[in-house]
């Protein structure tokens, strides 16, 4: 093979020149070079292979050196020009040598320049190319890209694609020199979750079982193999990282299955517990965030609950003032769940989620209180007919009572703190209310025929404590109505345990509300608490866990001055299973069992048997 190539290499480059006549006019014929282009071959070197021993890989020449002295030049990158010294070039012979092995990788192409001058240094040639190739050899392995991370959700479906592998060979592209081939080392997808496509470097989730909770991160050896994976190629390994991305798929569960908390009465705006949830889902993410809710015993709306962010603690506080004396306990229904929608990915749970619940007792804790009035406002009816009306008679009563006994207060004086036009003289030791000045209908100091003055009680402690109550002296008007429920039939669903009942008095204040509402047990059917809502509604909550059915409950309503509806009023309540949306109740089912006329021949038939 050698011969050859030396042989073939002083044939590389040549440039003829050659005379023949042209026709002119003169002295005769005149000789004039007809010029050649020079010839140029391409010259293929192969990488890594030892050339310095050769004599020469390629020749310049012009044949002006037949006649006169030529000397030969080369110029460019490998020459005169980094990296220099690669190539050289006999002066005299024009003989190109190489002096180093060469590397496809860090140079492919050599663009050379060759020059044929004169002595004196001008050209006796224009400027030939010499082109020299390195082809490539399978030298390089393969490189696997550092720090490659990958991310899929948890419970994700086999075949979704998690990353694409990235990997470089620098041997000659488009060839199988640097075609790669991947694969997963087995020792490192021991757990077989993901395998990868050869061809495309793409990592693909192999089974749907991926659970972040268990493993959050997979480290994958990866080789790759050039000549596209046949024998003989080169390999190459590196390391990627799978991270499993959190799915809202735990349902958030509390640390206790019961709870039993306290609160002061009286007091509003003030952490009554702590409720701590369970979640194995991302910490600090929506996923985790517990979302917590009251779904039953607060209809009165006495609590509060927000979410502690950083601890995933429920915070109940009370919103509205609790009265001992009218409610000792509350028997709360907690839910919770995520701020984050649940997704169990391509898991096998299926339909809706039905969140459990947690009961919870609020126990009231009872005060120390002081002194009350009951009512707020006093109501003393008096005509204007002064011939029935004597100043020395106790027109009214008002004593404050004990907050904590109901009973007429103790140790405690009493005493005027407005009465503008001094109608009033008020006993400080017993409360009753004598009038100073016959009343006077056309009064300044009279509102819509009511004349209003208020009375301090005052306790004998230290330190003391006080109330005030207000006297209305109402001149001819009288408490002529009494509270009425607005609607007597009620529908209660079947899940649920409470109904609202409201009352209308059509007296002006304070012969109306606030209202007193009262079960009459022994006429009702059920089991009823009655808890305070408002200034006309209250709170019937079923203690039975009730069926299906009608009930009747009778209610006693008073207003402000006790006045009740002669009669026991009566609610029909419906307990029925609901519709979930609009909390009305189903309709029985229309298929009935009926009998057509071959039922009634049967049925006959059935008698006469039994007669027989």
């Amino acid at each position: 093979m050698a011969p050859l190539l030396k042989s073939s290499l002083f044939t590389l480059l040549a440039f003829f020149l050659t005379l023949v006549p042209v026709g002119a006019k003169g002295n005769g014929p005149v000789l004039q070079r007809q010029k050649r282009e020079w010839i140029t071959a391409p010259r293929q070197l192969q990488e890594n292979h030892d050339y310095t021993g050769l004599e020469s890989i390629a020749r310049i020449r012009s044949d002006k050196e037949n006649y006169t002295k030529i000397e030969y030049f080369l110029k460019g990158p490998g020459v005169n020009q980094p990296p220099k010294g690669v190539f050289g070039i006999n002066l005299n012979t024009g003989f190109v040598r190489i002096y180093s092995i060469l590397d496809r990788e860090e140079i492919a192409f050599y663009h050379l320049k060759g020059m044929a001058k004169f002595s004196n240094g001008t050209y006796a040639e224009k400027e030939i190319d010499l082109n020299i190739t390195v082809m490539d050899e399978n030298d390089c392995p393969p490189v696997i890209k550092v720090q490659q991370v990958g991310y899929v959700n948890e419970s994700s479906a086999a075949g979704i694609v998690v990353m694409k592998v990235i990997a470089t060979d620098a041997d000659q592209e488009g060839t199988a020199n640097s075609q790669i081939s991947y694969s997963i080392v087995e020792q490192s997808n021991k757990a077989r979750m993901f395998y990868i496509n050869s061809q495309t470097g793409e990592v693909m989730v192999r089974q749907n079982t991926l659970d972040r909770e268990k493993q959050d991160t997979y480290k994958l050896t990866i080789k790759a193999s050039d000549l596209n994976g046949q024998p003989g190629g080169k390999t190459g390994t590196g390391e990627i990282e799978i991270k499993i991305l959190d799915i809202n798929d735990n349902i958030p569960t509390l640390e206790k299955e019961l709870y039993e908390g306290s609160v002061e009465e009286n007091t509003v705006n003030v952490e009554v517990m702590r409720i701590k949830a369970i979640d194995m889902d991302l910490i600090h993410t929506d996923n985790w965030l517990a979302v917590f809710q009251i779904i039953s015993g607060n209809e009165a709306g006495y609590f509060n609950i927000t979410t502690d962010s950083k601890t995933n603690e429920g915070i109940i506080t009370i919103h509205k003032a609790l009265d001992y004396e009218e409610l000792k306990v509350l028997n709360l229904e907690m839910a919770v769940s995520n701020k984050a929608q649940y997704n169990f990915g391509s898991g096998s749970m299926t339909g809706a989620i039905t969140s459990k619940t947690y009961p919870i007792k609020i126990n009231v804790v009872n005060q120390k209180e002081g002194p009350r009035f009951q009512p707020s406002v006093k109501v003393v009816t008096v005509s204007e007919d002064h011939t029935s009306i004597s100043l020395k008679k106790v027109i009214a009563t008002y004593a404050a009572i004990d907050s904590d006994t109901l009973k007429t207060a103790t140790n405690v004086r009493y005493a005027k703190i407005r009465d503008d036009d001094n109608w009033l003289i008020i006993d400080g030791n017993t409360a009753d209310i004598k009038l100073n000045k016959l009343p006077d209908r056309e009064s300044k100091f009279l509102v819509n025929g009511t004349y209003y003055a208020k009375i301090i009680c005052i306790t004998n402690d230290k330190p003391s404590k006080t109330a005030t109550g207000t006297i209305a002296i109402q001149v001819e008007d009288f408490n002529d109505h009494c509270p009425k429920l607005i609607t007597t039939t009620q529908t209660m669903c079947l899940e649920d345990n409470v109904i609202y009942a409201t009352a209308v008095d059509e007296d002006e204040f304070p012969n109306s509300a606030p209202f007193e509402y009262t079960v009459i047990q022994e006429s009702s059917k059920g089991k009823w608490k009655v808890e305070h809502l408002n200034e006309t509604t209250a709170i019937l909550r079923d203690q039975a866990d009730l069926w299906p059915g009608t009930y009747k409950v009778a209610v006693e309503v008073k207003d402000q001055q006790g006045k009740s509806c002669a009669d026991v009023q009566m609610i029909d309540i419906i307990v029925c299973t609901c519709h979930e949306n609009t909390k009305t109740c189903m309709s029985r089912s229309t298929k009935t069992a009926g009998f057509g006329s071959s039922g009634v021949l049967l049925l006959l038939l059935g008698l006469l048997l039994l007669l027989c």
